[in-house]
Protein backbone atom coordinates (compact mmCIF):
# COMPACT_ATOMS: atom_id res chain seq x y z
CA UNK A 1 0.00 0.00 0.00
CA UNK A 2 0.99 3.69 -0.45
CA UNK A 3 2.57 4.70 2.53
CA UNK A 4 2.46 8.58 1.10
CA UNK A 5 -1.66 7.87 0.70
CA UNK A 6 -1.54 6.35 4.26
CA UNK A 7 0.05 9.45 5.95
CA UNK A 8 -2.35 11.71 3.82
CA UNK A 9 -5.34 10.04 5.20
CA UNK A 10 -4.09 9.87 8.63
CA UNK A 11 -3.47 13.52 8.88
CA UNK A 12 -7.09 14.50 7.10
CA UNK A 13 -8.71 11.98 9.07
CA UNK A 14 -11.63 13.05 11.43
CA UNK A 15 -13.12 10.23 13.63
CA UNK A 16 -16.65 11.99 14.05
CA UNK A 17 -18.15 15.36 12.38
CA UNK A 18 -21.23 17.01 12.29
CA UNK A 19 -23.55 14.77 9.64
CA UNK A 20 -24.07 17.71 6.70
CA UNK A 21 -28.11 17.39 7.15
CA UNK A 22 -28.17 18.10 10.66
CA UNK A 23 -26.16 21.37 10.40
CA UNK A 24 -29.54 23.66 10.94
CA UNK A 25 -29.97 22.11 14.72
CA UNK A 26 -29.31 23.29 17.89
CA UNK A 27 -29.61 21.81 21.23
CA UNK A 28 -30.42 23.75 24.84
CA UNK A 29 -29.70 21.58 28.28
CA UNK A 30 -32.00 22.51 30.45
CA UNK A 31 -31.99 21.71 33.89
CA UNK A 32 -35.03 22.44 36.43
CA UNK A 33 -34.59 23.02 39.23
CA UNK A 34 -31.19 21.10 39.68
CA UNK A 35 -30.09 20.67 43.44
CA UNK A 36 -26.60 19.53 43.92
CA UNK A 37 -23.82 21.84 42.31
CA UNK A 38 -21.60 18.84 41.60
CA UNK A 39 -24.23 17.27 38.95
CA UNK A 40 -24.07 20.38 37.20
CA UNK A 41 -20.62 20.86 36.67
CA UNK A 42 -20.53 17.11 35.80
CA UNK A 43 -23.47 17.33 33.26
CA UNK A 44 -21.06 20.97 31.61
CA UNK A 45 -18.13 17.89 31.31
CA UNK A 46 -20.40 15.66 29.86
CA UNK A 47 -21.58 18.12 26.86
CA UNK A 48 -18.34 19.17 25.93
CA UNK A 49 -17.82 15.43 25.36
CA UNK A 50 -20.34 15.09 22.84
CA UNK A 51 -20.23 18.75 21.11
CA UNK A 52 -22.77 19.80 23.51
CA UNK A 53 -22.67 23.83 24.21
CA UNK A 54 -25.79 25.71 25.45
CA UNK A 55 -26.74 25.17 28.54
CA UNK A 56 -29.67 26.64 30.80
CA UNK A 57 -30.23 26.00 34.41
CA UNK A 58 -33.62 27.37 35.31
CA UNK A 59 -34.95 28.55 39.02
CA UNK A 60 -31.86 26.40 40.43
CA UNK A 61 -32.57 24.78 44.53
CA UNK A 62 -28.91 25.39 44.41
CA UNK A 63 -27.31 28.57 45.29
CA UNK A 64 -26.34 30.73 42.38
CA UNK A 65 -22.75 30.84 44.02
CA UNK A 66 -22.28 27.33 44.15
CA UNK A 67 -23.04 26.31 40.80
CA UNK A 68 -20.20 28.49 39.27
CA UNK A 69 -17.69 28.13 42.19
CA UNK A 70 -14.42 26.84 41.72
CA UNK A 71 -15.22 23.82 43.38
CA UNK A 72 -17.90 23.30 40.39
CA UNK A 73 -15.78 24.10 37.91
CA UNK A 74 -13.48 21.44 38.96
CA UNK A 75 -16.01 18.81 38.23
CA UNK A 76 -16.97 20.61 34.61
CA UNK A 77 -12.96 20.09 33.83
CA UNK A 78 -12.49 21.01 30.36
CA UNK A 79 -15.97 22.13 30.37
CA UNK A 80 -15.55 24.89 32.33
CA UNK A 81 -16.43 27.35 29.61
CA UNK A 82 -20.02 25.89 29.66
CA UNK A 83 -20.39 25.93 33.02
CA UNK A 84 -19.20 29.42 33.42
CA UNK A 85 -21.34 30.62 30.17
CA UNK A 86 -24.45 29.14 31.43
CA UNK A 87 -27.28 30.93 31.88
CA UNK A 88 -29.29 30.62 35.58
CA UNK A 89 -32.70 32.07 35.17
CA UNK A 90 -34.32 32.17 39.02
CA UNK A 91 -38.39 32.75 39.41
CA UNK A 92 -38.49 35.12 42.26
CA UNK A 93 -42.14 33.93 42.99
CA UNK A 94 -42.25 29.67 43.08
CA UNK A 95 -45.76 29.66 42.22
CA UNK A 96 -45.11 31.03 39.08
CA UNK A 97 -42.30 28.61 38.15
CA UNK A 98 -44.78 26.27 35.84
CA UNK A 99 -45.82 29.82 34.13
CA UNK A 100 -41.94 30.99 33.69
CA UNK A 101 -41.05 27.92 32.06
CA UNK A 102 -43.78 27.48 29.89
CA UNK A 103 -43.04 30.96 28.37
CA UNK A 104 -39.30 30.34 28.24
CA UNK A 105 -39.94 26.92 26.21
CA UNK A 106 -42.11 28.92 23.99
CA UNK A 107 -38.46 30.05 21.65
CA UNK A 108 -37.91 26.12 21.28
CA UNK A 109 -39.28 24.53 18.19
CA UNK A 110 -39.21 20.66 19.82
CA UNK A 111 -38.95 20.00 23.31
CA UNK A 112 -37.62 16.54 24.39
CA UNK A 113 -38.09 15.81 28.75
CA UNK A 114 -36.82 13.15 30.39
CA UNK A 115 -38.14 10.43 32.73
CA UNK A 116 -36.62 7.73 35.07
CA UNK A 117 -40.31 6.50 35.47
CA UNK A 118 -43.05 5.04 33.33
CA UNK A 119 -42.12 1.33 33.32
CA UNK A 120 -45.72 0.08 34.01
CA UNK A 121 -46.97 2.47 31.58
CA UNK A 122 -49.95 3.07 34.22
CA UNK A 123 -49.34 7.01 33.75
CA UNK A 124 -50.57 8.07 30.22
CA UNK A 125 -48.13 11.06 31.00
CA UNK A 126 -45.18 8.93 31.78
CA UNK A 127 -45.50 6.97 28.61
CA UNK A 128 -41.96 7.49 27.01
CA UNK A 129 -39.68 5.94 24.34
CA UNK A 130 -36.15 5.09 24.56
CA UNK A 131 -33.43 7.46 23.17
CA UNK A 132 -32.29 4.72 20.61
CA UNK A 133 -35.42 4.81 19.16
CA UNK A 134 -35.78 8.29 19.03
CA UNK A 135 -35.19 9.90 15.56
CA UNK A 136 -33.95 13.02 15.51
CA UNK A 137 -35.73 15.41 12.64
CA UNK A 138 -33.91 17.08 9.71
CA UNK A 139 -34.92 20.62 9.33
CA UNK A 140 -34.01 22.40 5.93
CA UNK A 141 -34.34 26.15 8.29
CA UNK A 142 -32.79 26.42 11.59
CA UNK A 143 -34.79 24.19 14.23
CA UNK A 144 -34.13 24.85 18.39
CA UNK A 145 -34.55 21.86 20.21
CA UNK A 146 -34.51 21.72 24.43
CA UNK A 147 -33.66 18.81 26.20
CA UNK A 148 -35.33 19.33 29.96
CA UNK A 149 -33.81 17.26 33.14
CA UNK A 150 -35.82 17.58 36.53
CA UNK A 151 -33.87 17.54 39.86
CA UNK A 152 -31.95 15.01 41.23
CA UNK A 153 -34.59 13.69 44.14
CA UNK A 154 -37.68 13.41 41.88
CA UNK A 155 -37.37 14.61 38.44
CA UNK A 156 -39.50 16.82 35.97
CA UNK A 157 -43.09 16.79 37.73
CA UNK A 158 -46.01 15.37 35.30
CA UNK A 159 -46.95 19.53 34.65
CA UNK A 160 -43.46 20.04 33.58
CA UNK A 161 -43.47 17.44 31.14
CA UNK A 162 -46.67 18.43 29.89
CA UNK A 163 -44.83 21.49 28.43
CA UNK A 164 -43.14 19.08 26.20
CA UNK A 165 -43.71 17.29 23.20
CA UNK A 166 -41.65 13.88 23.65
CA UNK A 167 -40.84 12.12 26.78
CA UNK A 168 -37.26 9.64 26.74
CA UNK A 169 -37.10 7.33 29.45
CA UNK A 170 -33.40 5.08 29.93
CA UNK A 171 -33.92 1.77 30.19
CA UNK A 172 -32.37 0.20 32.91
CA UNK A 173 -32.75 -3.09 35.77
CA UNK A 174 -35.80 -3.01 37.58
CA UNK A 175 -33.49 -3.90 40.87
CA UNK A 176 -32.49 -0.15 40.78
CA UNK A 177 -33.56 1.62 38.18
CA UNK A 178 -32.44 5.55 39.02
CA UNK A 179 -29.78 6.88 37.58
CA UNK A 180 -27.62 9.92 38.94
CA UNK A 181 -28.86 13.01 36.55
CA UNK A 182 -25.22 13.44 35.15
CA UNK A 183 -25.11 9.96 34.40
CA UNK A 184 -28.84 9.85 32.78
CA UNK A 185 -27.85 13.04 31.32
CA UNK A 186 -24.50 11.51 29.46
CA UNK A 187 -26.82 8.63 27.89
CA UNK A 188 -29.25 10.75 26.30
CA UNK A 189 -26.40 13.14 25.31
CA UNK A 190 -24.01 10.00 23.75
CA UNK A 191 -27.53 8.32 21.90
CA UNK A 192 -28.34 12.19 20.21
CA UNK A 193 -24.61 12.44 19.67
CA UNK A 194 -24.31 9.09 17.88
CA UNK A 195 -27.69 10.13 15.62
CA UNK A 196 -26.06 13.51 14.42
CA UNK A 197 -23.07 12.80 13.82
CA UNK A 198 -21.25 10.65 11.52
CA UNK A 199 -18.66 8.27 13.36
CA UNK A 200 -15.41 6.87 12.31
CA UNK A 201 -13.07 4.17 14.04
CA UNK A 202 -10.21 6.25 15.56
CA UNK A 203 -8.89 7.23 18.08
CA UNK A 204 -6.56 10.53 19.66
CA UNK A 205 -3.49 11.13 17.45
CA UNK A 206 -3.21 7.66 15.85
CA UNK A 207 -6.62 6.67 14.47
CA UNK A 208 -7.60 3.32 13.43
CA UNK A 209 -7.93 3.80 9.17
CA UNK A 210 -10.02 0.82 7.93
CA UNK A 211 -9.11 -0.73 4.84
CA UNK A 212 -10.71 0.65 1.83
CA UNK A 213 -12.34 -2.02 -1.14
CA UNK A 214 -9.23 -1.04 -2.99
CA UNK A 215 -6.81 -2.35 -0.58
CA UNK A 216 -8.81 -5.57 0.40
CA UNK A 217 -9.21 -6.93 -3.44
CA UNK A 218 -5.48 -6.92 -3.23
CA UNK A 219 -6.04 -9.53 -0.10
CA UNK A 220 -8.86 -11.23 -2.13
CA UNK A 221 -6.47 -11.30 -5.10
CA UNK A 222 -4.18 -13.69 -3.19
CA UNK A 223 -6.28 -15.82 -1.77
CA UNK A 224 -7.82 -16.51 -5.16
CA UNK A 225 -4.48 -17.52 -6.25
CA UNK A 226 -3.27 -19.55 -3.48
CA UNK A 227 -6.81 -21.44 -3.82
CA UNK A 228 -5.68 -22.28 -7.02
CA UNK A 229 -2.46 -23.16 -6.70
CA UNK A 230 -3.61 -25.54 -3.16
CA UNK A 231 -5.92 -27.27 -6.18
CA UNK A 232 -9.03 -27.21 -3.89
CA UNK A 233 -11.79 -29.43 -5.16
CA UNK A 234 -13.69 -27.74 -7.83
CA UNK A 235 -17.21 -27.51 -5.88
CA UNK A 236 -15.22 -26.27 -2.87
CA UNK A 237 -13.20 -22.93 -4.98
CA UNK A 238 -15.88 -20.88 -4.04
CA UNK A 239 -17.30 -21.50 -0.70
CA UNK A 240 -13.52 -21.58 0.41
CA UNK A 241 -12.78 -18.11 -1.28
CA UNK A 242 -16.44 -16.53 0.24
CA UNK A 243 -15.76 -17.83 3.70
CA UNK A 244 -12.41 -15.84 3.73
CA UNK A 245 -14.01 -12.40 2.18
CA UNK A 246 -16.96 -13.12 4.50
CA UNK A 247 -14.46 -13.45 7.42
CA UNK A 248 -12.43 -10.51 6.51
CA UNK A 249 -15.87 -8.09 5.70
CA UNK A 250 -17.32 -8.46 8.90
CA UNK A 251 -13.92 -7.59 11.03
CA UNK A 252 -14.14 -3.66 9.37
CA UNK A 253 -10.07 -4.50 9.19
CA UNK A 254 -7.94 -1.75 10.41
CA UNK A 255 -4.96 -0.91 7.12
CA UNK A 256 -2.57 -1.68 9.48
CA UNK A 257 -3.72 -5.06 10.18
CA UNK A 258 -4.47 -5.50 6.24
CA UNK A 259 -1.30 -4.55 5.92
CA UNK A 260 0.17 -7.84 8.05
CA UNK A 261 -2.00 -9.98 6.87
CA UNK A 262 -1.22 -8.87 3.07
CA UNK A 263 2.36 -9.56 3.90
CA UNK A 264 1.72 -13.12 5.45
CA UNK A 265 -0.34 -13.87 2.25
CA UNK A 266 1.91 -12.31 0.27
CA UNK A 267 4.96 -14.57 0.98
CA UNK A 268 2.81 -17.47 1.04
CA UNK A 269 1.88 -16.91 -2.75
CA UNK A 270 5.05 -16.11 -3.51
CA UNK A 271 6.24 -19.91 -1.85
CA UNK A 272 3.69 -21.44 -3.73
CA UNK A 273 4.64 -19.96 -7.20
CA UNK A 274 8.32 -21.12 -6.56
CA UNK A 275 7.41 -24.51 -5.85
CA UNK A 276 5.41 -24.78 -9.10
CA UNK A 277 6.74 -22.50 -11.24
CA UNK A 278 5.18 -24.91 -14.38
CA UNK A 279 1.61 -23.68 -13.41
CA UNK A 280 2.77 -20.16 -13.32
Amino acid sequence: MDKKRKFRELEDFKETQLNEKYKNISFTIILVKPETAGNIGSIARIMKNFAFQNLVIFNPIEKINNIKSHETCGYAMHGKDILLNAKILTVENERSHLIELGAFLRKFDLIIATTAKGKKYSNIKRVATFPHNFSIPVSEKPLKIAILFGKESRGLTNEEIKLADVLLRIPTSKEYPSLNLSHGCGIILYEIFKKIHVLRIGRGEKPVLLANKEDRIILYNFISDIIEYLKIRTFREDNVYQAFKNVFERAFISKKELSLILGLFSKVDSILKEAKPYEM
